[in-house]
């Protein structure tokens, strides 16, 4: 996508906001850059089937296997990577299971509609302490939160709290659609889980976040009578199911951008052409195998 399709809102001083008028920030900027990602991150339905990536260059598997220093400097590149000069709107925050190791994947969204990979970690879903390092780190490089930032992240706990311990009030969290309809109707038999499932998309796709709210308490009322683990899950992440609709983001942004469907089928494209090798190199070689994307992730 070419920049020059939409107008980019003039830049604003950096400084202490309230919340409120962060919103309205995040409202301003989504209104007229994140909608227009719609060509690049599509629409996936709310449904588990993987949004379309753009294509994969071949990755010099041979080329990498050769030249072992390449694989540190694609990690030192990409680990240093400047965001003081790009207003960064957006981050897509997962955790991967990539040649046996855990990872953590930042993905970030500039003003401009582009894409920059933004990091990769090893850690694991619990450790909140790496999480926070990391997202330091990246606060550190530039990508601020000033601003207003929507930050959209997988399921448990440490994640969002690591967001939040960095970031607190200052992100709007989203919390993947995709993630909480599969722990709510996995825990059910396959006729009920089709019809909640149909009911949550329903509710999720409600602009107003009053509706919305109401329409998922009374899924969760009903859910009680089915499996009442289900339904504290449901209660338990409401809100941060409804961010975009808190905001006021909806329906000017694509729908897309709440769930991780475009990031979980990079990692997927990413996956089978990095060789596996000993421990130490796997973030390295995750690292060249991203950045072999970066061009196509930029236009």
């Amino acid at each position: 996508m070419n920049s020059q399709n939409f107008s980019t809102p003039e830049p604003t001083p950096r400084g202490s906001t309230s919340a409120q008028e962060l919103h309205l920030e995040l409202v301003r900027h989504y209104a007229d850059v994140l909608r227009m990602l719609t060509e690049r991150v599509p629409a996936p339905g709310l449904s588990a089937t993987p949004a379309a990536a753009p294509p994969v260059q071949e990755a010099p598997e041979a080329q990498l296997e050769e030249v072992p220093a390449s694989w540190e400097e694609a990690s030192g590149y990409l680990h240093a990577r400047d965001f003081r000069r790009e207003e960064v709107v957006h981050l897509w925050l997962q955790l991967c299971y990539v040649l046996g190791t855990h990872v953590l994947v930042g993905l970030a969204v500039t003003i401009q509609g582009y894409r920059r990979i933004a990091g990769v970690i090893e850690s694991t879903p619990q450790d909140q302490e790496r999480m926070e390092g990391f997202l330091y780190d990246l606060d550190a490089r530039g990508l601020s939160a000033d601003r207003g930032l929507l930050c959209t992240v997988p399921g448990g706990v440490a994640l969002p709290n690591a967001v939040r311990t960095v970031w607190g009030s200052r992100v709007a969290l989203q919390r993947c659609l995709n993630t909480t309809m599969a722990e709510v109707v996995n825990g059910l038999g396959e006729v009920d889980a089709g019809r909640f499932r149909h009911r949550l998309q329903h509710a999720w796709h409600t602009c107003d976040a009053a509706e919305a709210q109401q329409a998922l308490e009374e899924i969760a009322r009903d859910l009680d009578q089915k499996n009442r683990s289900v339904a504290r899950v449901l209660r338990q992440h409401t809100d941060q199911t409804l961010t975009l609709q808190q905001t006021g983001m909806l329906p000017q942004t694509d729908r897309g951008l709440r769930v991780l469907s475009y990031l979980n089928t990079l990692m997927s494209r990413v996956r089978p052409v990095i060789p596996a090798g000993p421990v130490p190199q796997r973030v390295p070689r995750l690292c060249a195998g991203l950045l072999e994307l970066d061009a196509s992730l930029s236009l």
